[in-house]
């Protein structure tokens, strides 16, 4: 018995394993997603971030490789350079923060699910900013920017009230 990513309780029977890999089935339908998506807590957190962070690299990529961005004008230039200083970085920001801030500023931030809050905007908003460029719809691309600026200010907001609550010290290592 597993739980798959949105927690369901799955039974697989074995079919076939050999040197290469295995063959199981279902019964019911099982959603899987790569690594540790399956885990709960801030090893979710941490994998969503970094998924959703690849996927906008893979855009930003995309459109810079197909020359369109390059040959079209500002729209697909903005889209892709957005895709991938907000998306990609942004993402690693906000997914490897509660890493590296314990580390660095020897502060915990635990982990809580209202961390979800700014990543979504920030991805949410992103969308609405790129919809707006491969639109031409200047609104869009601005209700987007503002998304986008609150979705960090809103991290950072969260991220302090999170490490003020616990207000605890990281022991230095000395």
């Amino acid at each position: 018995m597993f739980e798959d990513a949105r927690g369901s309780h799955r039974r697989w029977t074995l079919i076939d394993a050999g040197d290469d890999g295995a063959w199981a089935e279902a019964k019911k339908t099982a959603y899987l997603v790569p690594g540790t998506v399956l885990a709960r807590g801030l090893t979710r957190y941490i994998a969503l971030c970094l998924l959703a962070g690849y996927a906008w690299l893979a855009l930003g990529g995309a459109l810079l490789a197909s020359g369109a961005a390059l040959d079209d004008g500002r729209a697909l230039w903005d889209a892709a350079l957005h895709a991938i200083l907000l998306g990609f970085v942004f993402s690693m920001v906000f997914g490897h923060a509660p890493v590296i801030l314990p580390a660095v500023l020897r502060v915990a931030l635990p982990y809580s699910a209202i961390l979800y809050a700014p990543l979504a905007l920030l991805h949410v908003s992103l969308a609405l900013r790129i919809a707006g460029d491969l639109g031409a719809s200047a609104s869009l691309r601005a209700a987007g920017g503002a998304g986008n600026a609150l979705a960090i200010a809103v991290f950072i907001l969260t991220a302090a009230a999170l490490a003020l609550s616990r207000s605890r010290r990281v022991p230095s290592k000395t």
